[in-house]
């Protein structure tokens, strides 16, 4: 009896998923030793302070393979990754930078909430953080965009255009 058939479309995709899970746990144990060389001594040492490490002090200036196993299961260094590490992360920087060349109060707001955050740069920000001033921005342009009539002969309308034509005289639906 053999154990792989590559015949039967069962095994093939037995063998697709496993290869898929093998890749993920070897990007995971890449991008671990990537994160923790990128974390400040600060993020470090509050990482293993979480962890309830015994010692913190000992890992803060090693590698990660230096941490042991026991305390790298108890660590998520997810909240630690970059935005500028990831592709959705560098998109929403890519916003970010974009919304502060084109308006000096959203530059301001900002930097505002750098100064909250004790960071130097957009850059130092983790994913979630980026994440949370990109909504943060956008909500604030938006509400102080200026106010556009509605003009019903315009070719470009948005879903906005639509909403305020409700109640208008505009499309009441079918």
């Amino acid at each position: 009896m053999k154990i792989f058939d590559h015949t039967k479309p069962r095994h093939i995709e037995i063998l697709q998923e496993e290869l898929y899970r093998a890749k993920k746990i070897l990007t995971e144990l890449y991008s671990a030793d990537r994160l923790w060389g990128n974390m400040t001594p600060e993020e470090r040492k509050s990482a293993l302070y979480v962890a309830k490490a015994p010692n913190p002090d000992d890992y803060i200036d090693g590698a990660w393979d230096l941490v042991p196993a026991d305390l790298q299961d108890l660590i998520d260094l997810s909240d630690y990754e970059r935005a500028v590490d990831s592709q959705t992360g560098r998109s929403l920087y890519r916003g970010t930078k974009s919304a502060m060349q084109q308006d000096t109060q959203s530059n301001q707001l900002v930097m505002a909430f750098l100064r909250q955050l004790d960071k130097a740069s957009i850059e130092d920000l983790t994913y979630d953080e980026m994440y949370d001033l990109n909504v943060k921005l956008w909500r604030f342009v938006k509400r102080n965009e200026p106010k556009r009539m509605y003009d019903p002969n315009s070719t470009n309308l948005t879903a906005d255009d639509y909403k305020a034509s409700q109640g208008r005289g505009g499309y009441q639906g079918d």
